[in-house]
């Protein structure tokens, strides 16, 4: 997940915005108080089930709901657990819509 735009005063001046380091590999991410330990983007993209397969999250309708696609079959499911460099994480629909992913926590 990203910085929101409509929150954000000037969308081209993020100087204001608060970071912290992507879990995954340090690159900073805006920090958003609910998802303290959000992944960036390129860790996202690099999101894979148990099986070692690209997975694609998506909101199921404009009111929300959450499903995870396995890129390369098609296979649709609503399974929140994925893997990013071997870290187990969590992916999830976000607030007030998108998805963001997180290392999972017991």
């Amino acid at each position: 997940m990203t910085a929101d735009p409509s929150t954000i005063s000037n969308p081209n001046d993020m100087s204001e915005t608060e970071f912290h380091p992507c879990p995954i590999c340090s690159t900073p991410v805006p920090h958003w108080a609910r998802y303290p330990k959000s992944v960036c983007h390129n860790c996202f993209d690099k999101a894979c089930d148990d099986k070692g397969r690209k997975l694609g999250f998506y909101n199921v309708s404009f009111s929300g709901g959450f499903k995870a696609v396995v890129e390369q079959t098609g296979e649709e499911n609503e399974n929140h657990i994925c893997y990013i460099e071997g870290v187990k994480c969590w992916a999830d629909e976000a607030r007030f819509g998108g998805i963001v992913i997180q290392p999972f926590e017991s």
